[in-house]
């Protein structure tokens, strides 16, 4: 799966390094030390990496020397095999798109790191008026099509670069022809502008919630479907009393509820100005499938890994640990695309069910490597193929759990009846004057 995006001869290329004069070159390429940990980090077995390492290439070494081969690898190898090996589908299932655009999000996540000497000393933990937080963090900003959970640009913040920093770098990867979704985190006009001059060149539009409170330069004219054009403004980064940039969006405002439960305000800017060809109650519907977005991020860190405490001992170590995870995870995604050829496809077939039918895959093969022919080899997978696409899962619920503490942190007593409503959702446009 990795070989049909990126050749054994690219990943020999990644190798710059220079043995020192009378020094012996390792036994273990930089090609097959890097294809190991991307394997490593994407199957869920028992066992060191040392051991998976054996498994896959016949390779054996001490646990101490790849660790200090591991240190040795600089990130932005990484870096440059996400920049290679993550891309959009080639096809695109017609509820992941709308009017002829890709559904893309974008959005931030986090990983805690173990309190070792070496990430102590590098990262600084975050502080509240309760204490200093238990462990550090790293930061992660990803694109995403969110509702076939396929990854297609990631940023890590090796030096402590907040969400908006790395989200603002996510951005050069915006795929061309997508709609970009975007929660209140960047609900705003400096990131709107800024995105909009990369989608602009990639025939690309925007949908992102903003807080209420925000205001707008002007209103200029009410659509028929209640929505209503808008000036919005940027302002200058080095003096925030300056407009440094102003530019004209659609903004919808509408109440979302659900039977037996309050009504949620929603405020959104689009880029879509047409409210003909995409009406205020569909982009409001339309929203709500961000969410897929958190659901990835769920299952890298609760299938793909055992929870969101990264194993790696020091902050380089860990940041490959998550760029590995994001490369397997779109592995994933890639074959669970093509499980049903000639067919339209379906977001419908399980993320984690594909995984959980690679991983015995993976296996069989590797053990009867020497034993199945290739075309025996070729046969098993596609039977696999054909079980895991048929695994599909049923039509998905809508999120109706109320978002509340759970547990006591102050004086206010804890939730103990989670009610959950399925009925349908209802959205109300509200109507103001321009």
């Amino acid at each position: 799966m990795l070989l049909e995006r990126m050749s054994w001869e690219d990943f020999n290329a990644l190798d710059q390094r220079r043995h020192r004069a009378g020094r012996s070159a390792h036994k273990l390429s930089r090609a097959q030390l890097l294809v190991g940990i991307l394997f490593h980090y994407t199957v869920s077995w028992a066992g060191s990496f040392g051991e998976h390492l054996a498994l896959l290439l016949k390779v054996t070494m001490a646990e101490s020397s790849l660790s200090q081969r591991r240190q040795a690898v600089p990130f932005a190898v990484f870096e440059n095999m996400l920049g290679r090996l993550l891309r959009p589908l080639k096809e695109v299932p017609e509820a992941a798109s709308y009017l002829g655009l890709r559904l893309v999000g974008i959005d931030g996540v986090e990983w805690s790191l173990v309190n070792t000497e070496q990430i102590n000393r590098t990262c600084p933990k975050a502080s509240n008026h309760r204490g200093r937080a238990a462990f550090a963090k790293l930061r992660c900003a990803a694109l995403v099509e969110v509702l076939m959970h396929n990854p297609l640009a990631a940023r890590l913040g090796l030096e402590n670069e907040s969400e908006w920093k790395l989200a603002h770098q996510v951005l050069e990867s915006v795929p061309e022809k997508c709609l970009l979704l975007a929660d209140r985190l960047y609900g705003c006009g400096a990131f709107i502008v800024e995105a909009m001059k990369v989608l602009q060149a990639r025939q690309g539009h925007f949908l992102i919630r903003i807080k209420q409170g925000l205001r707008v330069v002007r209103q200029i004219r009410r659509l028929q479907d209640g929505s209503q054009l808008v000036e919005i403004k940027a302002l200058d980064q080095q003096n925030h009393h300056r407009i440094a940039q102003t530019m004209v969006v659609r903004e919808i405002q509408a109440t979302v509820q659900r039977r037996g439960m309050k009504p949620v305000k929603v405020r959104l800017w689009t880029s879509l100005l047409d409210a003909q060809e995409a009406p205020a109650a569909e982009l409001v519907r339309l929203y709500m499938s961000r969410w897929e977005q958190e659901l990835y991020f769920r299952e890298l860190k609760r299938e793909l890994d055992v929870n969101d405490l990264l194993a790696s001992q020091t902050l380089e170590t860990a940041a490959q640990e998550v760029a590995s995870m994001i490369i397997g995870s779109a592995l994933i995604a890639g074959k669970r695309a093509s499980l049903r050829p000639g067919e339209e496809l379906s977001h419908r077939i399980s993320f984690i069910k594909t995984w959980e039918t690679l991983e015995p895959l993976w296996m069989t093969l590797l053990l009867g490597a020497d034993v199945l022919t290739d075309k025996q080899k070729q046969q098993l997978a596609e039977r696999f193929y054909s079980f895991a696409g048929r695994r599909m899962m049923a039509k998905k619920r809508s999120r109706s759990c109320p978002r509340v503490v759970r547990r006591c942190m102050q004086s206010w007593p804890c939730k103990r009846d989670q009610k959950s409503h399925q009925g349908p959702l209802r959205v109300h446009i509200l109507t103001t004057a321009a």
